[in-house]
Parts: structure tokens; C-alpha cells; sequence
């Protein structure tokens, strides 16, 4: 079993921690630490000011 640490969310933590999980075996875990406690998606702002999106909101 491997342990992958990702250091850093946003706009490039979070695409490599699901590029990550997909080409990783399933008792492989991945793991992503950030200094802040919640992902503010900025290029999402104009989707959600339209609504067209939801804003959601996922706490660690």
C-alpha cells in the first residue's frame, strides 16, 4: 500500500490528487494537505454568479 501526499489544493493540488487517485491501486491512499480549510474555485466565480452551478462548500 502506498501513501501519496499531495502538499498544496487549487488549481493544481486538486487535479493531480484525481489524476492521482485514478491511476493509483485501490489500497493506495491519497492524501491532500492545504493551509487553508476550505477550496475557493476562482474560475467557477462567473458559473456561480449566473447560477449555473451550485456553490458548495466541502470542509476537511
Amino acid at each position: 500500500m502506498a501513501h501519496i501526499v499531495i502538499l498544496g489544493a487549487v488549481i493544481g493540488g486538486m487535479p493531480m490528487a484525481f489524476e492521482m487517485r485514478e491511476n493509483a491501486r485501490a489500497e493506495d491512499r491519497v492524501t491532500v494537505i492545504s493551509n487553508i480549510a476550505t477550496l475557493h474555485f476562482v474560475p467557477s466565480n462567473p458559473w456561480v454568479a449566473v447560477k449555473r452551478q451550485a456553490q458548495r462548500c466541502a470542509n476537511a
